[in-house]
């Protein structure tokens, strides 16, 4: 194989930090980084897109918070008023926890809300290698967002409030059904003391304190520009770029579309329209979808091919590929369930019917208090790891 075929970590480093500054929506930093992308797709000879997309800010940040807001009284509700409001506090939980199910999972109808209130202006940046799809050849879309942005709270933290926040209603929500039934199945059971005498009540004083403690932290997770994302995510971009340098170098005969998406810590948004603006163009049963998010930490990769509560499952063939693959070069490669609290590009296009899987560091660590933050830089980053997850990818290109 000649030497300027195979994947090269270094190179893809390097495209790292050149990324690797903050770069939220709507700052120069963006402006740069998109520049960047198109500069180097552009170089490789790809067929290369600007496109423009509007979106609004409300199903990430203020839908979150109106949620969370009206969920504390509900919460509060089960110990202060459940007692002598047995069934309407029953149903207000029950309603809660329906709701915030719901939210763990990508809803098509719901994609309204992402033109509900102010317009902010992004734009998607697609690279082609000019073959044509056609049934025989399977057809590849490579996905990597390259915008950055700060919180309050690490992704680490947010993931665990979410998840303290669902138990707590999962749990509360089941006494108060239990009451319920007990209620119901015996009219002269009196007066429900298992739940309401002094003991249990501190349990559930407890509980309903804690739910609603991580529900009022959630809302001060405001959104800044301080990150540089370096593993979130230059890391996925630069080896994107490095993944379609070898694609060229290669002449690889599959359709390969490399798309370089905006606004994606404001809630996938321009993965949602690329989806929804070129869904048609594609063949469900003959579209991978390969999401690259967060690489370059640890010794291993993780293939992300769950979500969501219930479980949603978003690649089969995709899945064994990898497996498969990581079998053969001798890497270690695990399938990830996606944690509550975190969105990720796969999760809007998968919801429109394709295969899709996001590779991400099987061993994050520490690392992932770091995200989001002033400290997620390219010191944080392995060029081992890096090397393994390209080549992981260039041996699926050639299996798929």
């Amino acid at each position: 194989m000649d030497a300027n075929d195979a994947y090269n970590a270094k190179r893809a480093y390097h495209h790292i930090t050149q990324l690797a500054f903050p770069r939220l929506v709507g700052s120069a930093g963006e402006a740069k980084a998109q520049d960047y992308i198109v500069q180097q797709f552009s170089e490789l000879g790809l067929d290369v897109t600007r496109e423009p997309f509007s979106f609004t800010k409300f199903p990430a940040e203020v839908l979150p918070r109106l949620l969370c807001g009206l969920f504390v009284p509900v919460v509060l509700s089960v110990p202060w008023l459940g007692e002598r409001f047995l069934i309407p506090v029953c149903l207000a939980c029950l309603f809660s926890l329906a709701v915030t199910l719901l939210c763990t999972q990508w809803q098509q109808r719901f994609e309204g809300l992402y033109d509900v209130g102010r317009k902010h202006d992004s734009e998607n940046i697609v690279a082609t290698n000019g073959r044509k799809p056609n049934d025989n050849t399977p057809v590849l879309l490579f996905v990597a967002h390259y915008d950055s942005k700060s919180q309050v709270l690490p992704i680490a933290v947010r993931a665990v409030a979410y998840g303290i926040a669902i138990a707590g209603l999962t749990a509360l929500t089941t006494v108060m059904v239990i009451e319920v039934a007990i209620l119901a199945w015996f009219p002269d059971y009196s007066p429900l003391v298992w739940v309401w005498s002094p003991n249990s009540m501190v349990i559930v004083w407890s509980a309903a304190g804690v739910t609603a403690f991580c529900l009022l932290l959630l809302q001060i997770n405001f959104t800044q520009n301080r990150s540089p994302g370096g593993f979130d995510n230059a890391s996925g971009v630069g080896v994107m770029l490095e993944v379609a340098r070898v694609v060229m170098a290669r002449g690889e005969d599959k359709s390969i579309t490399f798309l370089a998406a905006g606004a994606e810590e404001y809630g996938m948004c321009g993965a949602l329209r690329y989806v929804q603006t070129h869904a048609d163009e594609y063949d469900p049963e003959n579209t991978y979808v390969i999401n690259l998010d967060g690489l370059g930490v640890g010794n291993a990769v993780s293939v992300v091919t769950r979500y969501g509560i219930p479980t949603v499952h978003t690649a089969d063939m995709l899945a064994e590929t990898f497996r498969t693959s990581g079998k053969v070069l001798g890497i270690q490669v695990f399938e990830r369930y996606l944690p509550i609290g975190v969105g990720l590009d796969s999760i809007p296009i998968a919801s429109h019917g394709f295969e899709t899987v996001t590779l991400t560091a099987g061993d994050v660590g520490r690392v992932a208090l770091k995200i989001h933050s002033e400290r997620d830089t390219c010191d944080l980053l392995n060029t081992k790891n890096l090397q393994q997850v390209g080549e992981l990818i260039v041996d699926v290109v050639g299996r798929v």
